[in-house]
């Protein structure tokens, strides 16, 4: 009997659990998409958040973006990792990745990424 009323209580916990947690991404997500929005101005800056993907190097976001210099990518990843909105990835040191794509939290993806091949249909 008491393993049995351990597990209902267990199994409440845990539903509980996930409706917190729905309603936290929730919230969540709505104030990552106002921020981006505050800090991603132009459709160049959302290209080149979204192509931040970890694999990518700031010369290959450069060319796909039509940026003149890779510093200049090196710049934002530097800026955005302060705010928080880009993490060094794990698999290639140097290179960074975006903690969602901007499709995930409802901004539209500048179409100068998919003209260009930068979208994950085209690689």
């Amino acid at each position: 009997m008491f393993v049995s009323m351990s597990e209902e209580l267990l199994k409440e916990i845990v539903l509980t659990l996930r409706e917190i947690l729905k309603w936290t991404r929730f919230s969540g997500m709505q104030q990552l998409r106002n921020v981006l929005l505050n800090i991603l101005k132009t459709d160049t800056e959302k290209a080149i958040y979204e192509l931040t993907d970890g694999k990518r190097s700031t010369r290959e976001i450069a060319t796909l973006v039509g940026v003149k210099s890779h510093a200049t990518i090196a710049a934002y990843w530097k800026k955005w990792s302060k705010t928080g909105i880009v993490q060094p990835t794990q698999r290639i040191p140097g290179r960074y990745q975006h903690i969602c794509s901007l499709e995930e939290v409802g901004i539209e993806v500048p179409k100068t990424i998919l003209e260009r091949g930068g979208s994950d249909e085209n690689r």
